[in-house]
């Protein structure tokens, strides 16, 4: 089989670096800088090579954070070779969505791929995105991304089991999908640029989940490469354990058009709902992350109160909406 000639660009927001550890981000580039090395290779074995160097875009917002110290705390991972060309972009007052409609923006690549500054991707990745969009047919495909639980703490295992992020799928199939991370994702240029993520105030992810709405009703399909792996951290520490699941509550309440009565009960039934089924996992999958039995109890605190407090974000929302409306924007 004949090998295909792509050039790609990946961009990587620095949003998220307000509650990440750098050193996650440090991971990334190194995987990054051995991946494009390997397809740039003219001896790379892969169904899709690499026709120019990658295109790395890191979008940062100039009145968070600094050029010069994000480069001086980057290293010699800020620095180019012959198979990455790195890059910096600046816009300033941005968030999650905007820095990568920004980043895209300012992209070179025939594929725009995102990455988030949190993310670290499996060895395979890069190959793996490309190789599935060789196929003329496919215009949009979603990576796998799963928790990262390595380690003994409870904490992470009861979170890859029970957040937002299926366990981690060793197949490597390419299937449609009805999952959509904007932390993993590549599509073609022409299909991204001539839409983005919409602008919407006061809520940093939905912007995600208005344009895989469009996406649809435009009869765009969703794949997704499982072999296309990079692990998440669970949030970070108790209180961004907490703000992200308030934010989360959050996010439904505003995204509501016209909440009342009917809908705060459903909301209740729907986190109930998550309780027992995060529970649930726990004491059926716990094997797959290697939790103890007596791990288990502990373990189901983690869902419990997420989704606790999940539901109380919600609520705060309706009874304090002008309070709400400026915090937790998560």
């Amino acid at each position: 089989m004949a090998r295909q000639l792509v050039t790609a660009s990946v961009i990587i927001e620095w949003y998220n670096m307000t509650h990440a550890e750098l050193e996650r981000a440090k991971r990334a580039l190194a995987a990054l800088k051995v991946q494009a090395a390997a397809l740039y290779s003219r001896e790379a074995s892969a169904r899709t090579r690499l026709a120019k160097a990658l295109d790395l875009v890191i979008v940062y917002d100039h009145d968070g954070d600094d050029w010069q110290e994000l480069q001086s705390a980057l290293g010699d991972l800020a620095r180019g070779t012959e198979a990455l060309v790195p890059r910096f972009l600046s816009v300033p007052d941005s968030t999650y969505c905007r820095l990568k409609n920004a980043g895209a923006a300012s992209s070179s690549g025939d594929i725009i791929i995102f990455l988030d500054s949190d993310v670290i991707p499996e060895p395979n990745w890069l190959s793996a995105l490309l190789d599935a969009l060789s196929d003329p047919q496919i215009s949009v495909v979603v990576g796998s991304t799963y928790v990262d639980c390595t380690g003994s703490g409870v904490y992470a295992k009861a979170m890859a089991l029970t957040w937002m992020f299926p366990l981690r799928d060793p197949s490597n199939d390419v299937l449609p999908s009805t999952w959509f991370y904007a932390n993993n994702v590549a599509f073609r240029r022409e299909v991204f640029v001539s839409r983005q993520f919409p602008d919407t105030d006061g809520l940093t992810h939905a912007p995600a989940k208005l344009f895989v709405e469009r996406l649809r009703r435009e009869g765009v399909t969703i794949w997704r490469a499982a072999g296309a792996r990079a692990s998440h951290p669970a949030p970070n520490g108790s209180a961004h354990f907490v703000k992200r699941a308030i934010a989360g509550g959050r996010a439904r309440a505003l995204g509501d058009a016209h909440p009342g009565f009917e809908s705060v009960m459903r909301w209740i039934r729907n986190d109930v709902g998550s309780m027992s089924w995060g529970c649930k996992q726990i004491v059926v999958n716990g094997s797959s992350v290697s939790l103890r039995w007596w791990q288990a109890p502990p373990a189901m605190v983690f869902p419990v109160a997420y989704y606790t407090l999940f539901c109380l974000g919600s609520l705060l929302t309706i009874g304090m909406p002008g309070l709400m409306r400026h915090r937790f924007d998560l």
